[in-house]
């Protein structure tokens, strides 16, 4: 808050750290709440674990704002 004025800007960095904390939250829920067979589980860790990549690599490379690190 204290940087830019504001504690959440919509910047590609922060949206798609929250999307990787909303897929394992949502893994989390499925194996413990709701009893989802391992199937299902592996699908939801995949499909993580490729947007926990892009979150990573992906957005410094592709997108541009704030938390764009080498970008001109």
């Amino acid at each position: 808050y204290y940087a830019w004025g504001r504690s959440w800007g919509w910047d590609p960095k922060e949206t798609w750290a929250l999307i990787t904390w909303l897929c394992f939250l949502i893994y989390l829920h499925g194996k413990l709440l709701m009893r989802w067979k391992p199937n299902m589980l592996s699908v939801v860790s995949i499909v993580g674990l490729m947007i926990l990549i892009f979150a990573f690599l992906g957005v410094n490379l592709v997108l541009s704002g704030l938390h764009a690190y080498g970008s001109a």
